[in-house]
This record gives C-alpha cells, structure tokens and sequence, in this order.
C-alpha cells in the first residue's frame, strides 16, 4: 500500500474488511458463474481477476482472445465496486462506461483494476485498465456511478450488500 493510500470508504477502511467483503461477494452464484472474483491488494483498488481463463470467455474477433463482452463485464463490476464502496449506505448503479481497446487481451489470467478519479454527492467518477496474461495493459475504461440518497429499500438487500455487518 502507498503512503498516500486513502480508503474509499471509513465502512471499509483496510484491507482486511475489503478482503472479507470480496471473499462474500465471490461466493455469490453470479460471480462464480462469471468466473471473477475479487481481490484487494490495497485500500485504494478494486481489482477483479478471471483465473483461469476458459473457453466460454474468449472468442474475441474469432480467436484465442478474451471476448468483449467479459471485458465490458470486468469493467462495469470494478467501476460499480468503486462507486459502491463510495457510499456503502446508500444504492448505486453503474451509468456511463467509456471503454478504449488497445490490443488483443489473452492469456490464462487476466485482471480488471479500478481507482477512484472523484466522488461527489450523487456521481462517482473511477477509471479502469485491464491486464493481460503477461500483465500489459490492453484497455481502459472511464466510468460514471449514479448515487441514489438513502438506504436500499430492503433491508435484507442492505446486509447482504454489506457482507452481514462486515466490522472493519
């Protein structure tokens, strides 16, 4: 972690609250389904990795290259993440997603890495690479996350969200 490192949010403020709030999001039916999961390294970062790699996520421009369609995936579910993480008390969605392909992503693991560019009271701004087997960058994306003010409807939408009152 780098000295200047800030916590996206005091609900999850080390690395050990992210790492137990990725270990339950993980386990959910649609990240395993997707084949991603998330991984924290730093305060600072959302990263989501799919390791390993398999068939049902390539077939980009008909060869061995990641689709996509799952690239566009990783980089909605790590600009979300970071829009959430912003403001966990409250709804979030994923708005506007800016993507730029440089090349061709392959490899047996790849990776999605998030940051936050600015956070206001209804709008959250990241921005997102994706590395390669061989940890290039091969796109990048700017995005936008929508706030909605107040608590998620549901209350039982609102633990599962926060892993079960996840204790920082």
């Amino acid at each position: 972690m780098t000295a200047d490192a800030k916590p996206f949010s005091p609900a999850y403020p080390t690395l050990e609250s992210l790492r137990t709030l990725g270990e339950m999001w993980n386990a959910s039916p649609p990240m395993r389904h997707f084949g991603a999961r998330l991984e924290f390294d730093r305060v600072d970062r959302v990263r989501a990795v799919i390791d390993p790699v398999t068939p049902v996520h390539r077939g980009g421009l008909g060869t061995e290259a990641i689709n996509g369609v799952v690239l566009a995936g990783l980089f909605d579910l790590v600009i979300g993440t970071v829009g959430w993480l912003t403001r966990p008390d409250t709804r979030s969605a994923t708005v506007n997603l800016s993507m730029t392909f440089f090349r061709p992503t392959r490899g047996e693991r790849i990776a999605a890495e998030a940051r936050l560019v600015r956070a206001g009271l209804n709008l959250v701004f990241a921005a997102a690479e994706i590395l390669d087997g061989d940890g290039r960058v091969t796109a990048r994306c700017d995005g936008t996350c929508a706030i909605a003010l107040g608590k998620a409807d549901s209350q039982e939408i609102y633990e599962r969200m926060r892993g079960g009152g996840v204790a920082p």
